[in-house]
Formats: structure tokens, C-alpha cells, sequence
């Protein structure tokens, strides 16, 4: 038993050519301008019009006679076996051609790739040589960095990379960007001017009622402990965390009832 591949003529190319390169392109969402990128379509022209036909071939004796017997596994394409793989099972339904031969899955694999695996490194090689391959892997190169970048200025900023750079990492809005540093930097100076006025609240509201319970554990209140210009920072704490826990911003009306409540026990 043995595997026979055979070059088949096509009318055309088994797939068209890739894009010969990518464009910038931008659209619009309200007052926003976004910046991304698409192909062209242009492709490049594909001129091997050629596919591989994969057959298993059989020879025996019956009744003194030579006879032969012969299975077609499948056809793949030139440029099918490129761009996507030399995978037989892509192409057949593999199990009823195991079935119909009478053999293993490994044994036919071994039969066929034996011829089809310097084949395909063949023409694989060959392709790397072409224009089409070099452009290819120059965009796609082009693209990767893109989305490097934009996940590296996302990751600091939240988001608004496509509002500033095109696909070639070239700044085409400087405003825009401009902006969302101001923003960044806002909100940096308000959370960290939250947490102080937080740490700040808790540590001052311990030191002035950590005397303020009884034995028995019953809170009692006792204003003249603060003074003006710690009421005055605590208030601002207050005024802070109400911002933030706030159910119009995303907080919960059980945070906010507690703030409130220990607001009027303070203050």
C-alpha cells in the first residue's frame, strides 16, 4: 500500500491573494473621531493554478493475478496548503476513508505525509520568496505593533488610543490627546487626594472617640473633642466619600445611609 500524489491543473487560482497592503481610515460618534485601519482591496495576482490530488494505492494477488485497488483521499490546493495547512482531515471526511480502506488513522497519516510534508515545505519555501509573502508579513507586522501600542496607552490611560494614533502609530490629534492626559491626571490627583482625606478621616475620628465608649460598649458623642479646623477637614472627607459612594455615580444607598448617619453622629 502506498500514497500517491498527483498535480491537477485548475482554471484558476484555488484562493485569491492577499490584500496589498492596509489603509487608515477614521470615522466619527458623536463629537469623537476614531482612527483605525482596513485593508485594501486590491489583492495581489495569484498565478499557480495548481492543486494535489492524494490517493492510496493497493497492489495484490487473486487467484494468480495482479490486481490493484485505489482510494482518493482528497485534493488540496496550492495556495490552500499555504495559507492554511496541509491537513488531510481538513478536506474529507476522514473516518469513512479509514473505514473503506481498512486502516488506522495513524497508518494512513504515515502513508501520506511521507510524500505530502517535502511537498508542502517545497512550496512553502517558494512563497516566502514572492512579493506577496514579504508585504504580508511587513503589514501584519505593522498591525501587531499597533495593538502593542494601543494595549500599552490603554493600559495607563483607560482608554482613547484610536482618538489619537492611526495604525502606523503616527499621531494625527494631538488635542485629543492632550486631553486625555488632563483627564488621567485629574483623576490620579482625586483619588489620591481621597485616600489621604479617607486615611485621614478614619485616624482623626479614632484618636477623637476611642474614649467615648463605656464599659458596657454604648457610644456616647462628644463634639468638643474636634476642633474648628478638624471639622473642617472631616467635613471635606465627608463631602468626598458622598461623591464617590453616591448612587448616581455607581454607589449604594446602604453606603450612603452610612455615611450619613456617622456624619450626623460626628458633626
Amino acid at each position: 500500500m502506498y500514497c500517491v500524489i498527483q498535480e491537477v491543473k485548475l482554471s484558476k487560482p484555488d484562493l485569491k491573494g492577499n490584500s496589498i497592503g492596509i489603509e487608515p481610515y477614521s470615522w466619527s460618534s458623536g463629537d469623537k473621531v476614531y482612527y483605525s485601519y482596513r485593508m485594501s482591496k486590491e489583492v495581489f495576482k495569484r498565478d499557480i493554478k495548481k492543486a494535489y490530488k492524494i490517493s492510496i494505492h493497493n497492489s495484490y494477488r487473486e487467484n494468480g493475478k495482479v490486481k490493484k485497488k485505489q482510494w482518493v483521499i482528497c485534493t488540496i490546493g496550492h495556495y490552500y496548503m499555504i495559507e492554511w495547512g496541509n491537513w488531510i482531515g481538513d478536506c474529507c471526511r476522514l473516518q469513512d476513508k479509514l473505514e473503506a480502506i481498512g486502516i488506522t488513522e495513524d497508518e494512513l497519516c504515515n502513508l501520506v505525509y511521507e510524500k505530502l510534508d517535502p511537498l508542502t515545505d517545497k512550496i512553502k519555501s517558494e512563497y516566502k520568496q514572492t512579493e506577496e509573502y514579504i508585504t504580508t508579513t511587513k503589514y501584519r507586522q505593522i498591525i501587531e505593533e499597533y495593538q502593542a501600542s494601543q494595549r500599552e496607552f490603554n493600559s495607563k490611560y483607560g482608554e482613547g488610543y484610536n482618538e489619537c494614533y492611526n495604525v502606523f502609530n503616527e499621531l494625527v490629534n494631538a488635542d485629543r490627546l492632550e486631553e486625555i492626559k488632563r483627564e488621567y491626571e485629574a483623576r490620579k490627583e482625586y483619588e489620591e487626594k481621597s485616600k489621604r482625606y479617607q486615611e485621614e478621616f478614619y485616624r482623626s475620628y479614632y484618636e477623637n472617640n476611642k474614649s467615648n465608649y463605656s464599659n458596657s460598649g454604648y457610644y456616647r458623642n462628644n463634639i468638643s473633642n474636634y476642633s474648628e479646623e478638624e471639622k473642617k477637614l472631616l467635613k471635606e472627607a465627608f463631602k468626598l466619600l458622598s461623591h464617590k459612594h453616591h448612587p448616581d455615580k455607581g454607589g449604594s444607598t446602604e453606603k450612603m445611609a452610612m455615611i450619613n448617619n456617622l456624619k450626623e453622629k460626628i458633626l
